[in-house]
């Protein structure tokens, strides 16, 4: 509609077709077209600050004892601006999964587990979600610890420790969780509006994992074999590889990204999936057109 009277304010620049001032013509569609632009501009100033709330969440990875992630990952992809400074100073580099390459997650653990990744966070932890009796002591960077990581910075292949209430921030294989027979109860309302709590399992090769020593060790590794991500949120095709033996992974053996842990203390996992890839995003969706009803009924009939 705003091109109809653009047009017909052009117009009024000749002397056949002038009836009016064009300058009279161009005032009021220069006010409609700032106040439009003020308006989609504060929306979308509202919708990357909220982006930047989520991807500044901080959750619990692996640190130190020699651990590096094996993954080859992409660098982050950046916006035009720096964006808004309200929730940070710039931006790291980000790590996404390559889509059309098969998934191969090398983890590395072993050895008894001398205490539980809770004993440890009052040690190491600067972490105080959900974890407020843990303490905020300083922590030898040369040894295994849980550090705190922005969700931005998660890639695939990074163990991650979740408490209880917290939302998952990517598609996450169970290791071990502090449940009898290693089960973890999560909310899924955010991805199919249900608000009973639905069991997962831990799988049965990685339950020895409960310690962030547990996860850097070298006495052993094992490797997650997994098909390119796809939109079914209910389908995984994967294997976790120790040595000769080889344990199928379904579902029920993931959490997914947008779903909250209850009723579990803490849960370790393995990153499968981030970012672009994860099943929710995958089935989010485009951004909605900002034009309103009243917009796309008038359009084709100006």
């Amino acid at each position: 509609m705003s091109r109809f009277f653009l047009f017909i304010a052009v117009l009024q620049f000749s002397p056949k077709f002038s009836t009016i001032s064009p300058g009279l013509v161009i005032l009021p569609l220069l006010i409609v077209l700032f106040i439009t632009a003020a308006k989609d501009g504060y929306e979308d100033i509202k919708r990357h600050q909220s982006d930047r709330k989520v991807n500044h969440t901080l959750v619990r990875t692996v640190a130190g004892g020699g651990w590096t992630n094996p993954n080859v990952m992409q660098n982050k992809a950046r916006t035009f601006v720096r964006g808004i400074p309200r929730f940070g100073k710039g931006k790291k580099a980000k790590k996404v999964t390559d889509p059309n390459a098969k998934e191969e997650v090398a983890a590395v653990s072993s050895a008894p587990a001398p205490s539980s990744p809770i004993q440890e966070q009052r040690e190491h932890s600067h972490s105080h979600l959900h974890f407020p009796h843990l303490g905020h002591g300083h922590h030898d960077p040369s040894k295994a610890h849980w550090k705190d990581t922005p969700w931005e910075d998660v890639a695939v292949g990074d163990f991650v420790l979740i408490g209880d209430d917290e939302q998952l921030p990517a598609d996450i294989l169970i290791c071990s969780t502090s449940e009898d027979e290693n089960v973890a109860f999560v909310e899924t309302k955010n991805l199919d509006g249900e608000t009973n709590l639905k069991s997962r399992n831990a799988v049965a090769l990685l339950t020895h994992i409960r310690s962030a020593e547990d996860c850097v060790s070298k006495h052993n590794s094992f490797r997650i074999d997994c098909d390119r991500p796809d939109t079914n949120m209910y389908r995984l095709n994967a294997a976790v590889r120790v040595g000769e033996q080889t344990f199928p992974v379904e579902m029920q053996n993931i959490l997914l990204r947008g779903t909250v842990l209850r009723n579990t203390k803490w849960v370790i996992g393995v990153v499968i999936f981030t970012g672009a890839d994860s099943k929710i995003v995958m089935n989010s969706g485009g951004t909605p057109s900002k034009q309103s009803k009243v917009e796309r009924q008038m359009n084709p009939q100006v």
